[in-house]
C-alpha cells in the first residue's frame, strides 16, 4: 500500500461527511496537531476521538459545506504532504471563505500517525468575525 492510500481515503471521508471513514483511517496512537491561531488548536490532540470532539463536531456546527479539497501531493515514503483550499460559509456571519492549506502528514501501519496543518488562520478568522 502507497502511502497516498490513508491520505486520499481520509480526504474522500471529508468530502462525503463520513465521520466513521475518517476514524477508521487514524491511526489509535495520533499527534495531531492544527495550525496555531485555529479556531480549533488546542495543543497536540493523541486520540482519534480528540479530532471529532474539537474538530469535526465544532466544524460541522459552525460551517455550511466545509471543504478540505487537495489539490497535490508530495509523498516521501511514509511521509505525505497535501497542498490544497478549505472553503465553507461560516454560520455566524454568512461570509465565504476560501484559504489554502499545506498539510503534513506521517504514516505509520498503513494508518495516519501524525498530522501538522498549515493554512492562513486570518481567512478563517474573517470569515468567522
Amino acid at each position: 500500500m502507497s502511502a497516498l492510500t490513508p491520505v486520499r481515503a481520509f480526504y474522500d471521508a471529508v468530502a462525503n461527511g463520513d465521520v466513521s471513514g475518517i476514524v477508521s483511517v487514524l491511526h489509535p496512537d495520533l499527534a495531531w496537531t492544527e495550525a496555531e491561531g485555529f479556531p480549533y488548536f488546542s495543543g497536540t490532540w493523541r486520540h482519534p476521538q480528540e479530532v471529532v470532539e474539537k474538530l469535526l463536531i465544532p466544524l460541522a456546527r459552525d460551517w455550511e459545506g466545509f471543504a478540505a479539497k487537495p489539490r497535490e501531493f508530495l509523498v516521501n515514503r511514509d511521509v505525505v504532504v497535501a497542498f490544497g483550499a478549505y472553503s465553507g460559509i461560516a454560520r455566524a456571519t454568512n461570509k465565504p471563505m476560501v484559504a489554502p492549506f499545506a498539510h503534513r502528514w506521517q504514516i505509520r501501519d498503513g494508518k495516519l500517525a501524525r498530522f501538522d496543518m498549515y493554512t492562513d488562520t486570518l481567512l478563517i478568522h474573517r470569515a468567522m468575525h
